[in-house]
């Protein structure tokens, strides 16, 4: 069984985590045309193949999603909450047409496991403690940390 962790978002990350294996990637974008603010948009057809390259044929794997919400925060502006949707909506669409159901796990649920707070550093951390492999030696790999804690949280917490 793989479990897939995904931090949404134009800078998120996917992880895919067993026993066996540890994959972090940045999440696939491109271009958005025209000249409005946001300017980039989830790659669709490419996160389908990463995940179809680090799921192989006949092998079971479980999605877990950050469950996002456009309240509150520093970037509450209407352009970064239709863009973190848009990707959000982006991301399920390509995970049910591959057959997957995402489970959607609240910051809340996933970092309380870990006895994380919304310190990013701390995050990458606590993933840099369980994978010293993963590719996460800038601070700047913070998503990448969130995605690879979201898939670990469920190898251990079978939803």
């Amino acid at each position: 069984m793989i479990n897939i962790g995904i931090d949404p978002g134009l800078s998120g990350a996917i992880s895919f985590v067993s026993d066996r294996i540890c994959v972090v990637e940045d999440l696939p974008t491109m271009p958005l045309p025209g000249s409005g603010l946001i300017t980039r948009k989830i790659d669709g057809r490419t996160l389908a193949k990463m995940i179809r390259a680090n799921v192989p044929i006949g092998e079971t794997a479980e999605a877990f999603l950050e469950q996002v919400s456009t309240m509150g925060g520093k970037n509450n502006a209407v352009q970064t909450q239709g863009s973190l949707m848009r990707s959000l909506g982006a991301i399920e669409t390509v995970l049910e047409c591959l057959g997957y159901k995402p489970t959607m796990l609240g910051p809340q649920k996933w970092k309380r496991f870990y006895g994380l707070d919304a310190d990013k550093k701390k995050a990458l951390v606590t993933a840099r403690g369980l994978y010293p492999a993963a590719p996460l030696s800038l601070a700047k790999h913070h998503n990448r940390a969130e995605s690879l804690l979201i898939a670990h949280w469920g190898l251990r917490n079978k939803a």
